[in-house]
């Protein structure tokens, strides 16, 4: 099965016909021993720097901002007096090539003998002193370019570090106090989200990270306590308590305050680099994070339950990205004499109940406004739900009001917020937009012009879908049998990429998804996951063998192709060399060149299309059958031309359309062997076996 992925930061355009809005990310940690010369000093910062850009239709960067956001710890007070981006590598002083306004005399900043200082800076681009091609260059290069903070005592330079891009990922749980190990008798419901940063080094090597926590609270009552004492990640699963492994720092020395409502949120930045003593722990949990946050477990605490008051594993979340041009004359009445404009986007993410519907979510949004008179203020920044042309509700609130404001010296900037949605008026929101954005819009509201002063849909009309091909999952097979995975290929399925990953507690594939349904021979097929361009679902094994019409509905239309249907299908899983999904049942890594088997060695062969199970007992969609093997009809592979021996041939435990082969490497094979399955008339797909 073709893997569905997202770009939570890259460049993913509603069309690549009008300019659109990307952000990268980069991390680094100020240390004073990177000063040329060195400076000895206990002094650090970390970093995040965010380049906003705006590109035009051929993907060219014509402006945006860079974005600083400093946590210092200096070993005392101190003024600082410089905040730049210079160019060189580490070792070498550079010049500077991109300015922020602190100096040595009207906008020095004094932090005192705590030295800690959140210092938030944005620079605008092009524009005197920050060249375009500096910033591309940048883009492409950032190692050779590094962040400088500068003080009254070290003119120079305090300390620096190059900088590093990272990658982006969001996880999310949805925390009760029944998943508290044991549960607690108190009210009250919580969902995260967690942004995750990580940058490497030239070796590959994760070396920084970054986690923003965004918890969205409710329903808590005298009983729950009155204060916070803890919100960190865990590593542990399901139904066990482990250690803390990612710490905001609420302890019950810094509690903070429940809102007396029982409902709020709380938001932290947890910066991870090498110079904390938790460190290497920490860089693990990243990782693993974003290989399987399964692993690992969000709790908030109170001082009324200090060992935890609401929890939940976290999980993967599904995303679509939409662009939006947002203009005063898409406001409703439009907005005449204002020469404004907002290149944006957001990034919408979600996590999902068993039938596919969402469950809640978490929203980017990222707007790089021009255009506006110099000191605009801006006093909201919302999604509504409304058509064009028509005034809707505000569901999904960045917190940008009327006493929570952003001032614009200039008229141009950027505004990225990260907002977790959990009000039923905000995940029905969600639904409606995974299934058609044009329903829903965003909109900047300033004082001048309260009730929105520029907006945009987050999508035109929905698109007729369109399917160009079918196949078997994976295989490029595109003959399919009942309960085989295929996947369909075409355009206008959907404005999410969605998976399974996003689930949690399925018993059963999904219906629908997206508002989107397959009928296969005129039976509902299941979903396994689905993106703009594809849709994997399971071939229902109430199908009949032939040739059947296979049609895709969403809010856009309907699309139909024909497919062929016969009893068995065997197609096993490949990638694009060809290379097959076999592993070795000795320690279940996959078979690779680099990881070859031998002549003896049993090895576990993974497919589709096998058909039903002897005596029959597979159900479509089904995830339950996990207590007892399921047989498939008698299975013969080859490899180099050569019989093995098969063990069993089984549909996979759990798993719906997935089956399994175990055989035994013939002699007299090695090098990369072509390897087949046969059952009953079907012939698979040719993969490669790498031997010894």
């Amino acid at each position: 099965m073709k893997k569905i992925t997202f770009l939570l930061f890259g460049l993913c355009a509603r069309a690549l016909l009008a300019d659109t809005a990307a952000t990268t990310p980069f991390l680094t940690q100020l240390l004073p021993a990177n000063e040329t010369p060195p400076i000895t000093d206990g002094s650090t910062a970390n970093v995040i720097v965010f380049v906003h850009t705006i590109r035009d239709s051929s993907g060219v960067v014509t402006s945006g901002s860079v974005e600083f956001r400093v946590a210092t710890r200096f070993s005392g007070a101190v003024t600082v007096t410089g905040l730049h981006i210079h160019k060189g590598a580490a070792g070498v002083a550079g010049s500077i090539v991109i300015g922020t306004d602190v100096n040595a005399s009207d906008k020095k900043i004094a932090i005192d003998a705590s030295g800690r200082a959140n210092i938030l800076k944005q620079v605008q681009f092009p524009q005197t002193g920050v060249d375009l091609g500096t910033v591309v260059d940048l883009l492409a290069n950032p190692q050779s370019y590094y962040v400088n903070i500068h003080t009254t005592d070290n003119p120079d330079g305090a300390m620096r570090g190059q900088l590093l891009l990272a990658a982006g990922k969001v996880v999310m749980g949805l925390m009760s106090t029944q998943n508290e190990v044991p549960p607690v008798p108190a009210s009250g419901s919580a969902v995260a989200s967690v942004f995750l940063f990580r940058a490497r080094d030239s070796s590959g090597a994760v070396v920084m990270a970054e986690a923003i926590f965004n918890l969205e609270y409710a329903g808590f009552d005298a009983t729950s306590g009155a204060m916070f004492t803890g919100f960190h990640i865990h590593s542990g699963g399901a139904g066990f308590n482990a250690p803390v492994i990612i710490n905001t720092g609420i302890s019950a020395a810094s509690s903070v305050p429940i809102d007396p409502s029982g409902n709020g949120s709380l938001s932290y930045e947890v910066a991870i680099a090498p110079t904390d003593a938790s460190y290497p722990a920490e860089i693990v949990a990243i990782n693993g994070l974003f290989d399987n946050p399964d692993n690992y477990y969000i709790n908030v605490h109170t001082d009324a339950f200090p060992g935890g008051i609401a929890r939940d594993q976290l999980r993967n979340v599904d995303a679509g990205t939409f662009q939006v041009s947002m203009l005063p004359s898409n406001e409703t009445p439009p907005i005449s004499g204002l020469a404004a404009s907002g290149t944006a986007r957001a990034v919408v993410t979600t996590v999902r109940n068993a039938d596919g519907s969402v469950a809640a979510g978490a929203v980017l949004f990222d707007v790089n406004y021009r255009g506006f008179p110099a000191g605009t203020t801006f006093t909201g920044f919302h999604i509504h739900d409304g058509v064009a042309g028509a005034p809707g509700g505000v569901t999904i609130n960045t917190g940008l009001s009327a006493t929570n404001t952003i001032v614009s010296e200039s008229g141009n900037g950027n505004i990225f917020k990260i907002v977790t949605v959990r009000t039923p008026a905000g995940v029905a929101t969600l639904n409606n937009i995974v299934k058609d954005a044009s329903q829903a819009y965003i909109n900047l509201h300033s004082t001048v012009n309260p009730g929105g002063a520029i907006r945009d849909q987050l999508a035109g009309a929905p698109a007729k879908p369109n399917v160009q091909g079918v196949e078997a999952a994976g295989s490029g097979v595109t003959t399919a049998a009942p309960g085989s995975l295929v996947s369909i290929y075409g355009s206008g399925f959907a404005a999410s990429s969605t998976t399974l990953g996003a689930f949690r507690g399925l018993t059963a594939l999904p219906a629908s998804l997206n508002g989107a349904t397959v009928s296969i021979g005129g039976v509902n097929a299941p979903f396994y996951g689905m993106s703009p361009g594809q849709i994997n679902v399971q071939v229902p094994f109430e199908v009949a063998a032939g040739m059947q019409p296979l049609t895709v509905t969403t809010a856009g239309g309907m699309s139909a192709m024909s497919i062929t249907v016969a009893p068995v299908a065997p197609s096993i899983f490949a990638d694009a060399a060809g290379l097959g999904a076999v592993i070795k049942n000795s320690d279940y890594s996959l078979v690779t060149p680099a990881n070859p088997v031998k002549a003896g060695d049993i090895v576990v062969i993974y497919s589709t299309g096998l058909g039903q199970s002897v005596p029959a007992a597979l159900k479509t969609g089904d995830l339950t059958l996990i207590d007892a093997l399921r047989n498939t009809a008698t299975a013969s592979v080859t490899i180099g031309g050569k019989d093995a021996q098969v063990f069993y041939s089984i549909a996979t435990p759990g798993v719906a359309g997935v089956y399994q082969t175990a055989v035994k490497v013939p002699d007299g094979v090695s090098g990369s062997a072509a390897l087949v399955l046969k059952i009953g008339a079907g012939s698979s797909n040719t993969v490669n076996l790498a031997v010894q």
